[in-house]
């Protein structure tokens, strides 16, 4: 079966006489005819090998996981990563990391430790030849992804896997293989062990996985969908094992959408407490980021509940933009609403942020030596809001003016 593949990749394969193979998502791929994936080499050659061996060629080579014997071999703007044939010892606990990377010069016990039939064929470049000793192309054809040994001895250690399955399903929108949906469910609480930081990146490939080569929103579906039925949820420290999947599904801020999604079925009782712990645990979100989707999120149900047009926007006005296209995938009618007042204060220039009057708290101190510092924001907040209803003038003479009428109830 011919490959395409590029010239370099042909005059990278004559410095292995032993043969050199194209392994994993490329040739898959290839198969199907969608998008070229990464290229991932392998051979019988250790890299400390292949590193002598290209010394004085046309190409570059960088160390990638030294503990993984994984290299970066480069030509111009094309990358490619090798690796040795090697077998993996897990720890029994479980672990993504191989605890002991032995090498090998037998490509059946590198197949080994690849995980899916869809992913162990490897095509040998200097011979233009297909070695698929796990019948992955006949899983290709018929849109199965199946373990390519005993499931358990493939999931049982790394629940990053698990996660990886799914997205791949949904990437092609291929069904999963009976025998290894039994073990993934099985060995869904190994999910508990990912780090945060690698959930998130798994997760938000799974929210994108139809995107990848552009097929359709089943794989996407199909994707949730085997997430609800392996009950992942309660390994992310929710209350429930479903989620009810229905705006992930309309908004292009599919993770925003999943946290809706979230909220809505897990119902906890306040919003910013549940987001700080959940984001910070479950996806390594630093505070930053935390207080950003909560604004959003916390703009999206305050407009749900009818929040009144002025005090909404003296709240939400800067974030509004991110806030509108989340609204209109809940409700048109609701989106319009606040975005007409929106667009009323554009078009009339209201003043809608303290930072946008006419004096601050230190004129306040200046003028106003008596009235504790405690009480400045309540002060602005007040002229803000009278300043937009226009009951007094944006000036600093008329602000200040405000204040000292005022200053008994200060």
């Amino acid at each position: 079966m011919f490959i395409e593949i590029s010239d370099n990749l042909k005059k990278l394969a004559k410095f292995f006489p032993e043969n050199l193979y194209i392994v994993g998502g490329f040739v898959r791929n290839k198969i199907l005819q969608i998008a070229d994936g990464d290229v991932d080499l392998a051979s019988s050659v250790n890299i400390e090998e292949v590193a002598k061996r290209l010394k004085e060629s046309e190409f570059s080579v960088k160390i990638k996981n030294l503990k993984l014997g994984s290299i970066l071999i480069s030509k111009g703007k094309e990358n490619y990563e090798y690796t040795a044939f090697r077998k993996e010892i897990y720890d029994e606990n479980g672990g993504h990391y191989p605890v002991q990377v032995k090498i090998t010069d037998k490509i059946e016990e590198d197949a080994v430790r690849r995980d899916f039939t869809v992913n162990s064929i490897y095509y040998n470049i200097n011979k233009d030849e297909i070695v698929d000793l796990y019948h992955g192309i006949v899983d290709l054809n018929q849109k199965i992804i199946r373990c390519n040994i005993n499931p358990d001895d493939i999931l049982k250690y790394d629940g990053e896997r698990i996660l990886r399955m799914v997205r791949i399903a949904g990437e092609l929108n291929f069904s999963i293989d009976k025998e290894t949906l039994r073990s993934a469910i099985k060995y869904t609480s190994n999910l508990k062990e990912i780090p945060g930081s690698r959930k998130m990146v798994e997760i938000e490939k799974i929210l994108y996985c139809d995107k990848r080569y552009n097929l359709n929103k089943k794989g996407l579906r199909r994707a949730l969908e085997l997430l609800n039925l392996m009950e992942v949820w309660q390994y992310f420290g929710l209350s429930v094992k479903r989620i009810k999947y229905k705006m992930v599904l309309k908004t292009e801020y599919r993770f925003l959408g999943l946290l809706i999604d979230i909220v809505d079925s897990h119902r906890p009782e306040c919003l910013q407490t549940f987001l700080e712990t959940f984001l910070k645990e479950q996806f390594g979100l630093n505070q930053s980021l935390i207080k950003k989707v909560f604004v959003l999120l916390s703009g999206y149900y305050n407009a749900l509940m009818g929040m009144k047009n002025k005090n909404y926007f003296f709240k939400y006005y800067q974030d509004w933009e991110n806030i509108y296209p989340l609204l209109g995938a809940k409700s048109k009618r609701i989106q319009n609403k606040y975005n007409f007042f929106y667009r009323y204060i554009i078009e009339h220039g209201l003043v809608i942020s303290v930072a946008d009057l006419a004096i601050n708290a230190g004129d306040i101190k200046e003028n106003f030596q008596n009235i504790d510092k405690r009480s400045y924001e309540r002060i602005l907040n007040n002229l803000l809001s009278k300043v937009f209803d226009g009951k007094i003038a944006n000036t600093k003479k008329e602000l200040l003016k405000e204040i000292e009428k005022n200053l008994q109830n200060y």
